[in-house]
């Protein structure tokens, strides 16, 4: 968050953009999972839900929870931000649009490493988002990426065949990804990734961890990409200046 703006406002403007992607009536996440979400205090995100509250955006039920209000006007007034963390794996050619994906799962798991790595439960429910990407119709990687299932639902009744996860989140949860922190390690393939990489079991190949945080310092999600050997141009672009 920028020097200087009060955290109830930054909180209060990311919920403005999220009001825009939810149905009438869908509840928010309830208060202790918010507070968590951006790292704040429940003082600060009732008085960032207070000011929506009454600019007609959101509706408190006693016993009940906080809901989109009824009949308001989407403002569709995302900005788009060209400095933000792009992707969870950014490759040169993506920016040309020559990425094509097919997807291999979309469903919810239970990962006890990858929810420790998400700072959740052992048995928390996980989106796991499997997909092969192609680069100019090369097979470039593979990927599985998880993310919390009970923070982003829709997810699971995306079509991650065309399009970005990370321009999903934003548009759908208002979440711009601002720090990606890569560990990058060699290993050989084991037979079932060699079939998924169509090459001999054995192979040496570069393996990707990747977790990612929003601008609010909470952890999204965490995923592993295995690139194939028969391609070699990776870049990563991390910069963010969008705080």
């Amino acid at each position: 968050m920028a020097d200087g703006v009060p955290k109830y406002i930054a909180v209060r403007d990311n919920l403005r953009q999220r009001i825009d992607s939810m149905a009438p009536d869908e509840q928010l996440p309830p208060e202790v999972e918010l507070c968590k979400q951006y790292n704040v205090s429940r003082i600060t995100l009732r008085h960032a839900v207070d000011n929506l509250i009454l600019e007609g955006l959101l509706v408190r039920e006693q016993g009940r929870g906080t809901f989109r209000a009824k009949g308001i006007i989407y403002s569709h007034n995302r900005e788009v931000i060209s400095d933000r963390v792009q992707g969870f794996y950014r490759q040169s050619g993506e920016d040309n649009n020559s990425a094509t994906y097919k997807v291999l799962e979309n469903d919810v798991v239970n990962d006890a490493d990858a929810a420790s790595r998400l700072g959740l439960d052992s048995d928390t429910d996980l989106i796991c988002l499997k997909r092969i990407c192609y680069m100019d119709g090369v097979l470039s990687r593979y990927s599985a990426i998880y993310l919390n299932a009970s923070r982003f639902p829709k997810i699971l009744t995306n079509d991650f065949s065309t399009g970005s996860l990370s321009s999903f989140l934003f548009k759908t949860y208002a979440v711009s990804l601002s720090e990606n922190e890569i560990s990058i390690h060699v290993e050989k393939v084991c037979s079932r990734m060699a079939a998924v990489l169509e090459v001999q079991e054995g192979t040496p190949v570069l393996v990707a961890q990747s977790t990612v945080k929003d601008k609010f310092g909470s952890i999204v999600a965490f995923g592993i990409a295995v690139y194939s050997p028969s391609y070699g141009d990776i870049k990563f672009h991390l910069h963010s200046t969008s705080e």
